[in-house]
C-alpha cells in the first residue's frame, strides 16, 4: 500500500470562505472567531501585518486593531 502526506496550510481558510460571501471583506483586515474569551480561528494576511496570527485570544488583537 502506498502512503500519501498531504500538507495544507488552512490559516487564511475560514477568511476565504467569507469573502466568497461577503465581497466587502476584501482588502481589510479580518480576523474569523469568536466571543471575549475565544481565540482567533482564522486570520487575513491584512490582519497579520497588525501582528495577529491564529490561536492567539481575540480580546488582545480586537482591541489593538480598534485603536489603530
Amino acid at each position: 500500500m502506498e502512503r500519501t502526506i498531504v500538507h495544507m496550510d488552512l490559516d487564511t481558510f475560514f477568511v476565504s470562505c467569507e469573502r466568497l460571501n461577503h465581497s466587502e471583506f476584501n482588502g481589510i483586515p479580518l480576523i474569523i472567531g469568536g466571543g471575549d474569551r475565544g481565540v482567533v480561528a482564522s486570520c487575513s494576511y491584512e490582519a497579520r501585518h497588525f501582528g495577529v496570527r491564529s490561536a492567539m485570544p481575540i480580546r488582545f488583537h480586537t482591541n489593538r486593531l480598534f485603536k489603530i
